[in-house]
């Protein structure tokens, strides 16, 4: 995908032996009278290490030693784990990570949580082939509010790579799906004033294909899109055989607060 719009986030955590499958406190000791540091959500991978003749694991956090609830975490033994997270001033983590057993297709969930808002997972997106293979975090460059693009991947005879346009706002996360493109693909994404556009090819075979073109208002969320559609049997870009209006998979999860 061509663009000048978009941040890379490349903080890679590397393998980690921890999933963490609920939301779970962050305490100073292996208590639970110990103090509460933090939250960890459900839905991410970390480093984590179970503590003998215990419930407790111990992890990093901020640096120095800290406890989760093993209740909370699965141990994983054979796995390729890849994360990304990315911290603002407000306490603000918004994070991609994923997974890989040699014998199940990859997933990746996407994590946001904020101290002043709460916490929200997105997932899993499902791919093929070790979690390092296509999985990219971006931050868009857009100053009035924070706005991630994700990208998953499938395989098949070829390889479709999946953009998740993600939108944190004061009560829910919102994750609008955008049209698949191929690695042969020139699709692009840039933003004019407070207007997202991505246009290029979207493949539904090897051969066939919608050429389409997406104006997304990044204040109200609000967007606009055109898809036409070639087949191979067709003239290709010259005759198209029809032209519709381009229909985004939205989801809305709520922000939830931890008690």
């Amino acid at each position: 995908m061509k663009s000048n719009a978009l941040i890379e986030i490349k903080e890679a955590s590397g393998f980690l032996p921890a999933i963490v499958q609920s939301n779970v406190n962050i305490r100073s000791k292996p208590s639970k009278e110990g103090k509460k540091l933090g939250l960890l959500q459900g839905g991410r991978s970390i480093r984590a290490e179970f503590l003998i003749d215990s419930d407790w694991a111990r992890i990093q956090f901020n640096g120095d030693r800290a406890y989760v609830h093993q209740s909370a975490l699965i141990k994983q033994l054979y796995k390729a784990d890849i994360g990304y997270s990315m911290n603002s001033n407000n306490s603000t983590v918004f994070s991609m990570s994923g997974w890989h057993y040699s014998y199940l297709p990859g997933s990746y969930f996407l994590n946001y949580q904020s101290s002043l808002h709460g916490q929200a997972s997105y997932g899993p997106i499902n791919g093929s082939g070790y979690a390092s293979i296509g999985s990219h975090l971006y931050k868009v460059d857009y100053a009035k509010r924070d706005i991630y693009l994700a990208t998953g991947h499938e395989s098949g005879n070829r390889t479709y790579y999946t953009p998740y346009l993600a939108i944190p706002t004061k009560t829910e996360l919102q994750v609008f799906v955008l049209p698949t493109f191929t690695s042969s693909d020139s699709n692009s994404l840039l933003v004019d004033g407070d207007t997202l556009i991505y246009e290029g090819k979207s493949y539904s075979s090897c051969c066939d294909y919608e050429s389409f073109k997406l104006r997304f208002n990044l204040e109200d969320l609000s967007y606009e899109g055109t898809q036409l559609y070639y087949d191979s049997d067709s003239q290709m870009d010259t005759a198209p055989l029809e032209k519709r209006t381009l229909s985004l998979v939205v989801k809305k999860i709520p922000l939830v607060k931890s008690h």
